[in-house]
């Protein structure tokens, strides 16, 4: 009986170490996010919103909504970008992961402040894209 609790602890301690470590690769590509953001707002108008843990939430033009959300608590980090727009209907964005070494989609440090924020920036061409082409043919 000793063994199995013994045993069982050790899986509970890499258990829970594992998810401490992903939470912390989670932490750090969200304040990349938040920092590069906050930083240029003006000149891309999208703003961070109040919103709960596991979420970022960003507001393009004050009037598109998109939610990056953390989903799968073990494994890889997947995440999901979802568009909320009344005028937009639904636009697809393809979903991005986190792995077990920390980079994003495979390849992005999440240290990597820059790549980081061009990762996001790429995920929201088809947004921009797609409010310039309503713009266009409203003027």
């Amino acid at each position: 009986m000793t063994n199995i609790a013994t045993s069982l602890e050790e899986k509970s301690l890499l258990i829970f170490n594992h998810l401490n470590k992903m939470d912390k690769f989670w932490n750090t590509y969200s304040m990349e996010l938040i920092t590069k953001i906050t930083a240029s707002e003006r000149m891309y108008h999208h703003q961070i919103q109040p919103s709960e843990k596991g979420r970022l939430s960003i507001s393009v033009f004050s009037g598109v909504n998109i939610n990056i959300i953390r989903s799968c608590m073990f494994g890889e980090i997947q995440i999901q970008f979802e568009v909320e727009s009344g005028t937009l209907g639904r636009i697809e964005l393809p979903p991005a992961c986190i792995d077990v070494h920390g980079n994003l989609d495979r390849c992005i440090p999440v240290q990597d402040k820059t790549g980081v924020f061009t990762h996001y920036l790429e995920r929201l061409q088809v947004v921009y894209d797609t409010l310039l082409a309503l713009s266009a043919e409203k003027a």
